[in-house]
């Protein structure tokens, strides 16, 4: 599954242009479904590259933007 599949997969489900880092809900389903996509991926990376963009990319924050945050910073922060 591709980056661009998680977001389609999120799109369809909630069917939202935008990430709601408020909403514990969201969080979870995001790093859920990074999950199911990348099993390999360490979780606590995850979780910490998503704290790191609801952080960093201010609202709204456009779900295609915020997913290409999170790929990039998995393992670096």
């Amino acid at each position: 599954m591709s980056w661009i599949n998680v977001d389609d997969k999120h799109k369809k489900k909630y069917d939202r242009d935008f990430v709601a880092c408020d909403e514990p809900y969201e969080r979870k389903y995001i790093i859920d479904t990074i999950m199911e996509a990348f099993p390999y991926f360490n979780r606590q990376s995850v979780e910490r590259a998503v704290d790191h963009c609801c952080k960093t990319i201010r609202a709204p924050r456009p779900r295609l933007t915020f997913l290409n945050c999170v790929k990039d910073s998995i393992g670096k922060v």
